[in-house]
């Protein structure tokens, strides 16, 4: 294993005020496990990782603490961390909690979500389509990584509710390493995801609380499929 790996998360742009530092770290941290840049079984030492960040380590250390408790992140003794591992049960776990839990999100948000938010959908999924088509499964996937993120959190904080939000943050996160176990490059899944996006929307802005439940949690529970269908 390694201290650190070189990713192509970036780095940070100068070093943040002292209020922000943390957060920062703990984007960084985070966006670098859930891309796959750092992968299950990775040490992550603080100093290597302030350096990088351009935080100090005492940031750092309150980042990896926030991470070890949504379980992204396992911490030892002398403050020593490594990113957490994630087996095919646990995909396949975390996979089937998130259709139960966003399935319900959609189906509040279905009534609440508001005109602004619904056309930020869209224009979201308009990228994400057009990503895919100029650039293909691997070179589309870390834009689409982000891209997913923030159209499956709008839809979350429609739904109004600090407890679907809380739990959202805790142990619900699948790194990229962790969604590979049941996804490969250019698997007619990645096809049929980016349509059931549309239908989301579609039963959203019909204000149709079942069919937005329904149509969520196939979106998950599709991803547990075999390659062929099966």
């Amino acid at each position: 294993m390694v201290d650190i790996v070189e990713t192509e998360v970036g780095t940070a742009e100068g070093p943040e005020p002292a209020t922000g530092a943390a957060d920062t770290a703990y984007r960084w941290i985070r966006r670098a496990i859930l891309s796959g840049a750092f992968r299950s079984g990775d040490k992550l030492s603080e100093k290597l990782l302030a350096e990088r960040i351009g935080v100090s380590r005492t940031p750092v250390r309150e980042a990896l603490a926030r991470l070890g408790s949504q379980g992204l992140v396992v911490l030892e003794h002398y403050r020593r961390g490594f990113v957490a591992r994630f087996t095919p049960e646990d995909a396949q776990e975390i996979l089937r909690l998130r259709a139960l839990l966003e399935g319900h999100a959609a189906e509040r948000a279905a009534t609440r979500i508001g005109a602004e938010d619904l056309d930020r959908l869209d224009h979201l999924q308009d990228r994400m389509e057009r990503a895919y088509a100029e650039l293909g499964y691997a070179r589309y996937l870390p834009l689409f990584e982000d891209l997913n993120a923030t159209f499956h959190a709008i839809i979350a904080t429609a739904a109004d509710s600090p407890r679907i939000q809380r739990i959202f943050e805790t142990n619900l996160e699948l790194p990229a390493v962790g969604l590979s176990l049941y996804r490969e490059a250019d698997d007619p899944r990645t096809v049929r995801s980016l349509a059931q996006h549309r239908e989301i929307i579609a039963a959203l802005r019909a204000r149709n609380p079942e069919w937005a439940r329904h149509a969520m949690s196939a979106h998950f529970l599709c991803l547990l499929l075999a390659p062929d269908g099966a």
